[in-house]
């Protein structure tokens, strides 16, 4: 379905389900900024708006934006994110929680820029009730027309459900221009799509949820643009760079259509999050949220790899609880979600030793998977992240991280899958070795 013709609809699915599409008008165009008063008075009765960006994203497009719409009889209320001390803005709930105290509600809110800043947006205008849109200043990520949030709450990484923007604007040479990592970041989120449809269809079949191929397909004509031929990425090229930020709206529209991030977020998102959340235990600097995603995508297909080779599963078992001294202050919240995930392994374990179960997820499981060596080569050709030190991790940090990502999530995921196989922890070494090292 084309992008455009997907939007303000509601449609009967394939899969069972009756879609919505929310989302009024997706701008990607050289006057963005000069359409954007117009969009988004046709579905806005007044006309108080606050901003929210950050010192780089006011330079880049935060004062254009905020002049056309003052030029237009806006009322414009600027709010700045202040940087931390290991690098830009965050989105906890401590940041929300002084942001909220600060805001009246206005008529509607305006991120401008990438993913704290829209997630942060989204989140207050969801509490508030009021609509957001979203001015893109980089091919980073999927959240741009997505509903969920994926805050930090007591120093634990989730995802919270919300409400997709009302409208999102683009500029293709303030995308060309951005930060080139921004744009590698986008390159390792969306390439995890294949992974993250292979644990959504394991968690179909073993755990009987909801699966849509018409979501699970969204990007798929897309994906030679930046598989086939990563070098456009890496030289900016401009119809590269529209099929990256397409691939990444229809991403995140396939979670709003969902409900759930079971499109495009699985167990290559976990090695992530599991990162951001021991920096905040330990103070280390982390990479940006793609860059690592594109690293667990490298992670993930070699488990995959190791699964499809075997024939007749031997279960293990899985990790009775958590690594306490690990997590430190963090290990009640991650133990909470863990506790939660125990009665989907056990059933797992049990359903594992079905022959017609394994053989069903296999062959629907394999055809989804690209392999590690694609994954990285893509991202090595790309100019992206595509080893631990490139995501500015020691062997010794992503060794730890790949052995705990389990933790944190009660869904299951590929890591669940080879920790009852019996995978790991034994393949820790061997796949840091093999795919992460040069």
């Amino acid at each position: 379905m084309e992008l455009n013709k997907l939007l303000n609809k509601t449609f009967h699915c394939q899969c069972g389900s009756t879609h919505n599409v929310p989302i009024q008008e997706i701008i990607y165009a050289p006057d963005a900024i000069e359409c954007m008063p117009d969009v988004l008075a046709r579905y806005v009765k007044g006309r108080r708006i606050v901003l929210l960006c950050d010192v780089r994203t006011l330079s880049v497009a935060g004062k254009s934006a905020g002049q056309a719409l003052e030029s237009a009889g806006w009322d414009i209320d600027v709010i700045i994110l202040p940087d931390t001390d290991t690098g830009g803005p965050v989105c906890d709930d401590i940041t929300y929680n002084q942001l909220k105290s600060k805001i009246s509600p206005p008529d509607i809110a305006l991120a401008i820029g990438c993913g704290v800043i829209n997630d942060l947006t989204k989140w207050l205008a969801f509490e508030q009730n009021i609509p957001y849109a979203v001015l893109a200043t980089a091919a980073t990520m999927n959240g741009f027309t997505s509903a969920n949030i994926a805050p930090s709450i007591a120093g634990v990484k989730v995802i919270l459900a919300a409400r997709a923007p009302l409208a999102v604007f683009a500029i293709p040479s303030i995308i060309a221009d951005a930060p080139f990592e921004l744009t590698t970041a986008g390159l390792g989120d969306v390439i995890a799509k294949p992974v993250s449809t292979a644990d959504w269809m394991m968690n179909h079949i073993f755990n009987g949820e909801h699966f849509c191929r018409t979501c699970s397909e969204m990007i798929n004509s897309l994906e030679p643009s930046y598989t086939e031929h990563p070098e456009n990425i890496q030289q900016r090229r401009p119809s590269a760079l529209e099929a990256l930020i397409n691939a990444l709206f229809y991403s995140g529209i396939a979670m709003t259509i969902i409900g759930t991030s079971a499109p495009a977020s699985g167990g290559e998102h976990l090695l992530s999050h599991t990162l951001d959340m021991l920096s905040s235990v330990d103070g280390c600097e982390h990479d940006l949220h793609g860059r690592q995603v594109g690293v667990g995508t490298i992670v993930a297909s070699a488990l995959y790899e190791k699964i499809f080779q075997i024939k007749t599963p031997k279960c293990v078992s899985f990790p009775p609880e958590i690594d306490a001294a690990f997590w430190g202050k963090l290990q009640d919240s991650v133990n909470l979600q863990y506790e939660q995930k125990k009665p989907l392994l056990q059933s797992m374990l049990g359903k594992l030793n079905d022959e017609s179960v394994w053989n069903k997820f296999i062959e629907k499981s394999r055809p989804l998977v690209r392999p590690a060596g694609q994954i990285k080569d893509c991202l090595k050709t790309a100019g992206a992240a595509y080893t631990f030190a490139d995501i500015k991790c020691s062997r010794e940090r992503i060794r730890k991280v790949i052995l705990h990502m389990h933790e944190i999530r009660k869904r299951p995921t590929v890591v669940d899958m080879a920790w009852l196989l019996g995978i790991l922890p034994n393949a820790v070494d061997e796949i840091i070795d093999n795919w992460l090292t040069s």
